[in-house]
């Protein structure tokens, strides 16, 4: 399409900091223009919002693991044994994250590329 048939202009504002991000989207885009680096992402572009929630979860699971694994090191360092169970849990934990990852990459892989 060529630029005499764009005849509408649209205007915005942005603050400084949402400039700033502009201009570092703009640069790492390649595109020749800011107006075509908008048109590509107003026309091409997408938004995505995930599940807070699921989010969180998957936080607070990181965060469950890490504590167990601590817990276990702790417990290995002041007796010198490690517990099948223990390894059976962190193994279960594991399994999970893996699962909630293997949604968001799905998810992700919806959108075209």
């Amino acid at each position: 399409m060529s630029d005499d048939s764009r005849k509408i202009t649209i205007k915005f504002r942005v603050n400084d900091e949402e400039n700033k991000l502009l201009e570092e989207k703009f640069l790492m885009s390649k595109c020749r223009s800011k107006s075509q680096f908008m048109r590509a992402m107003i026309f091409k572009g997408f938004v995505i919002k995930f599940d807070d929630k699921k989010l969180k979860n998957i936080s607070r699971n990181i965060s469950g693991i890490a504590s167990n694994i601590n817990q276990i090191a702790m417990r290995v360092n002041s007796t010198g044994n490690i517990y099948a169970e223990d390894i059976s849990e962190i193994q279960r934990d594991i399994n999970e994250l893996w699962r909630q990852q293997r949604y968001f990459q799905s998810e992700l892989q919806k959108f075209p590329q």
